[in-house]
C-alpha cells in the first residue's frame, strides 16, 4: 500500500465587509435579546420557587441555568464588540471542516496541514495552505 486518503483539517473564513459585518452584528443582537429574555424567565422562576425545601433540586437546575445563561450574555456581548471593532479586510472564522487528501510515501508531510477557504459576499475568494 502505497498511497491512502486521510482528512485533513478545513477552516472557513468570510472576509469582513461593511454588509457582512451589519448582518453578523444583526445575528449578534437578537441572540443577545433571547439570551436576555431566557435569563429574565430563569430568574423569574428562581424567585418564585423561593426557599421551599421541596424544590431545592429543582432551584438548583435553575441556579445552573441562570449561570450558563449569564455567562452565554456575556460570551455574546464580547463577540459583538469584537467584531463591531474589527476594521474591514479581517477575516473572521465562520466555521471548520474537512476535506479529503491522499497522501503516500515520500510526499511532503506539510500536506496534512490545514486548509483556510476565504469567503467574501459569498464567493470563495481564495485557498490557502497553513504551515
Amino acid at each position: 500500500m502505497d498511497r491512502i486518503t486521510v482528512t485533513r483539517p478545513v477552516i472557513l473564513k468570510v472576509r469582513l465587509t461593511e454588509k457582512y459585518r451589519e448582518w453578523l452584528l444583526e445575528r449578534l443582537q437578537a441572540a443577545l435579546e433571547e439570551t436576555e429574555r431566557d435569563l429574565q424567565r430563569v430568574e423569574f422562576q428562581v424567585k418564585r420557587m423561593g426557599s421551599n425545601h421541596e424544590a431545592r433540586a429543582e432551584t438548583d437546575g435553575l441556579v445552573k441555568a441562570r449561570r450558563e445563561k449569564a455567562e452565554m450574555k456575556e460570551r455574546l456581548r464580547s463577540q459583538y464588540e469584537t467584531i463591531k471593532s474589527l476594521a474591514p479586510g479581517a477575516e473572521v472564522i465562520q466555521g471548520r471542516t474537512e476535506c479529503l487528501v491522499e497522501i503516500g510515501v515520500g510526499d511532503d508531510a506539510n500536506i496534512l496541514n490545514a486548509v483556510e477557504v476565504i469567503i467574501e459576499e459569498g464567493k470563495i475568494v481564495a485557498v490557502r495552505e497553513q504551515g
